[in-house]
C-alpha cells in the first residue's frame, strides 16, 4: 500500500512543476476563445498574492476570464505554466475583484440578461481533491468549452493542498467549507437565472451533501425548492455516508445524476486509505440506492486507462455524447431520461432509482 502511494505521488509531483502561480495577462483578452467564470473561493493568498492552499475565514470573489487555446480539442486537459504562451496554454486573461457576495449575485443576473431565456442557468462547479486554484478555474472553462455549457458558471474553490499527500488537509478543508458554500447557494438562488445546477467532482461531493444537510436541517425542503439540477460526478464518498447526509433530505433536486465508474482508480485507492468497501462513485448496482429518484450514469466502458477519475472531462467520446443535450438540466432529467435511454447499453431499475450503463468505443476512451 505504502509503495502504491509512493509511485502515485511521484507520478503526480512529476507531471506538475508549479501548479500555484496563475499571473494574469490581459492580452489573452483578445483570443479568439474567452470564457467568463465567477469565483467564490475560501482560499488565502500567498506572498506573491495568488490563491494558495490555505484556509481563509473571509470569502474572496472574483470576476474572471479564461482564454482557452486555439488547438484544444474536446477531452483535452487543461495546461498552464508560471509563464503561460496563450497559443499553448490556458491563461487568466482578466482577474477583477468583486466587493461582496450580493454584489458577486447581481453580477451574475446581469450576465444572464442578454441570454435566450431557456439559457439563463447558472452552474456552480465544486471541484475536488487535489486541486489548485487554477487546477479548478481552468477545469471548468474546459468543461464550458468543451460541452457548449449555456448561461452562466460559478467556480467554488475551497481551499484544498492541492497535493497528493494532502487527502486530509482536503477532507478538513472541505468540512471548513460547508457555511461558505451554504452562503454562495443561498445568494444564487435569489438571482435571476431560470434553473440553479449544482455540480460537484471527487470530494466536492462530499462537500455538497454535507452542505445540503446542513441547510435541509434549518430549512427542510430547500434544496428542491432552489436546485433544479444535480450532479456528483466521480463522488469520493462511503455509500452509508451519502446515505446518512440525504436522511434530513425530504426531496432531492427534480434531476439528480451520479457519474460512477468501477474502473475509477483514484477511487478503488480512496477505499483502501479509507477502508470502505466501496465509494459511491464505483457504484453500479442502484439497489442501495432504491428509495431516492436519481440516475447513476455508469460509464465505465469509457475507460482508457489512466486513473479514470476524470472520465467525464477527459473522454472524448463521452464528451461528444453528452454535448448532444441541449441544456444541461435537460441531460439529467429523470422524470424523463429518453436522451441517456436512446444512448444505454443497459438499463436497471430498482424502485426510484435507474442504472443506465452506456458503451464506450471500441478500445476505450
Amino acid at each position: 500500500m505504502r509503495r502504491l502511494i509512493i509511485i502515485l505521488t511521484c507520478c503526480l509531483v512529476s507531471a506538475c512543476a508549479d501548479r500555484i502561480t496563475a499571473p494574469v495577462q490581459p492580452e489573452a483578452l483578445a483570443s479568439p476563445n474567452t470564457r467568463q467564470i465567477f469565483v467564490v473561493t475560501n482560499r488565502q493568498q500567498n506572498a506573491q498574492g495568488y490563491l494558495a492552499n490555505t484556509r481563509n475565514s473571509e470569502l474572496t470573489f472574483l470576476d474572471t476570464t479564461v482564454s482557452i487555446p486555439p488547438e484544444h480539442s474536446a477531452g483535452e486537459a487543461p495546461t498552464f505554466h508560471a509563464r503561460p504562451d496563450p497559443q499553448k496554454h490556458f491563461v487568466i486573461a482578466k482577474e477583477a475583484q468583486i466587493a461582496s457576495l450580493p454584489e458577486l449575485a447581481k453580477r451574475v443576473s446581469s450576465s444572464l440578461s442578454d441570454q435566450l431565456r431557456r439559457n439563463r442557468e447558472v452552474t456552480v462547479f465544486v471541484h475536488g481533491y487535489y486541486n489548485t486554484y487554477q487546477d479548478s478555474l481552468f477545469r471548468i472553462a474546459q468543461l464550458q468549452t468543451d460541452f457548449n455549457m449555456p448561461g452562466t458558471v460559478v467556480n467554488f474553490a475551497w481551499a484544498s493542498a492541492g497535493s497528493p499527500l494532502g487527502y486530509a488537509h482536503d477532507r478538513e478543508s472541505a468540512l471548513f467549507s460547508r457555511d461558505d458554500l451554504e452562503r454562495t447557494l443561498r445568494a444564487l438562488a435569489k438571482s435571476k437565472s431560470d434553473r440553479l445546477l449544482l455540480v460537484g467532482h471527487s470530494l466536492g461531493t462530499f462537500l455538497i451533501t454535507e452542505t445540503l444537510r446542513q441547510i435541509e436541517l434549518k430549512e427542510p425542503g430547500w434544496t428542491a425548492r432552489n436546485i433544479d439540477a444535480l450532479a456528483l460526478i466521480s463522488p469520493d464518498m462511503p455509500v452509508d455516508l451519502f446515505l446518512r447526509n440525504l436522511e434530513p433530505i425530504k426531496s432531492l433536486p427534480e434531476s439528480t445524476v451520479i457519474l460512477t465508474s468501477t474502473e475509477d482508480s483514484a477511487l478503488r485507492l480512496s477505499s483502501r486509505i479509507n477502508r470502505s468497501t466501496q465509494r459511491l462513485g464505483q457504484l453500479s448496482n442502484p439497489d442501495l440506492l432504491a428509495d431516492l429518484p436519481v440516475i447513476v450514469f455508469d460509464v465505465s466502458s469509457f475507460s482508457d486507462g489512466s486513473s479514470n477519475h476524470m472520465t467525464f472531462a477527459e473522454s472524448p467520446a463521452l464528451i461528444a455524447l453528452l454535448r448532444d443535450a441541449r441544456t444541461f438540466d435537460e441531460l439529467l432529467a429523470p422524470d424523463d431520461p429518453n436522451f441517456l435511454l436512446r444512448q444505454a447499453e443497459k438499463v436497471r431499475v430498482s424502485n426510484q432509482a435507474i442504472a443506465i450503463q452506456v458503451s464506450g468505443p471500441p478500445g476505450g476512451s
